[in-house]
């Protein structure tokens, strides 16, 4: 279901950088994500498993911080697309996906913090006219996910 898609060695990923994010989000990320992110980071889905054409370019953003990856993989980092996006759209939003096309997947953890939603950000539009709700947490994306492979 996963596949390379930045093909760079990337050092190991520990605790330290899940506080990190953690700390950029306001709350604890969940625990699936967390262990998808560690195997599969800067990977993207496998395009021919994808019955759902929205799921079909979503690529795993590093969970490393910019200054642990090489210079070509730092757009890549969940830190620095937070950063970019962060003064267009409200608080409580932290990317985990990039689409390649510049929109993101985020976590928003306005409404539910211990369990946060899943939103699609389009870049072209700010606030929250750029933010559509995709899945009520998680877990509900991940069955979204397998369901169309």
């Amino acid at each position: 279901m996963w596949e390379p898609y930045l093909r760079a060695v990337l050092p190991e990923t520990t605790a330290v950088h899940r506080q990190r994010l953690e700390s950029l989000l306001g709350h604890p990320l969940p625990d699936h994500y967390w262990s998808l992110a560690v195997a599969h980071q800067g990977e993207g889905l496998d395009e021919d498993s994808m019955a759902d054409p929205q799921f079909a370019s979503l690529i795993l953003l590093l969970v490393l911080p910019p200054e642990e990856v090489s210079p070509d993989a730092v757009s890549y980092c969940v830190e620095t697309c937070w950063q970019t996006m962060r003064d267009r759209y409200p608080p409580g939003l932290l990317p985990f996906a990039d689409d390649t096309g510049g929109n993101l997947w985020a976590f928003d953890a306005r409404s539910h913090p211990e369990d946060p939603a899943i939103v699609f950000i389009d870049h072209e539009l700010a606030g929250e006219d750029g933010i559509s709700p995709v899945a009520p947490s998680f877990d509900a994306l991940l069955a979204m996910l397998e369901a169309g492979s």
